[in-house]
């Protein structure tokens, strides 16, 4: 009896602390309109590397290689510092900005989901 639990008891335990491996490496849930309109001004980009992922900089030529189950939380740290420092809130426009404090580009946010999308991830 106890030989034909085994297997199922180990099977259930290697899915079970998958499933809690492959919940932790997803990354912040974001709002795709808001996202897609700021993702061309947003300097870090995801590789792809014999070695894994990496993430890349264009505004320093840095190359990150975080663990590869923290690549995306890492992402997210770095759009965050992005977000406080090219962002600028203001009722429901939400302007990036130059490292001159010039405006580039105007996203009108169109419902309260997408303002409270930029308060909580960008920190605004």
């Amino acid at each position: 009896m106890l030989k034909n639990l085994l297997p199922i008891a180990l099977a259930a335990g290697l899915l079970f602390f998958g499933w809690q491996a492959y919940d932790e490496a997803k990354p912040e849930t974001r709002d795709k309109r808001v996202y897609s309109e700021l993702k061309p001004y947003i300097p870090y980009k995801i590789e792809k590397r014999v070695g894994g992922l990496s993430i890349s900089s264009t505004l320093n030529d840095d190359i990150e290689k975080p663990p590869a189950t923290q690549v995306y939380h890492r992402l997210d740290e770095l759009e965050k510092l992005w977000g406080k420092r090219y962002l600028k809130l203001e009722k429901n426009q939400l302007f990036v900005l130059d490292d001159n404090n010039k405006t580039i580009k105007t996203i009108l946010l169109q419902n309260e989901k997408e303002l409270s999308y930029v308060k909580s991830f960008f920190g605004l």
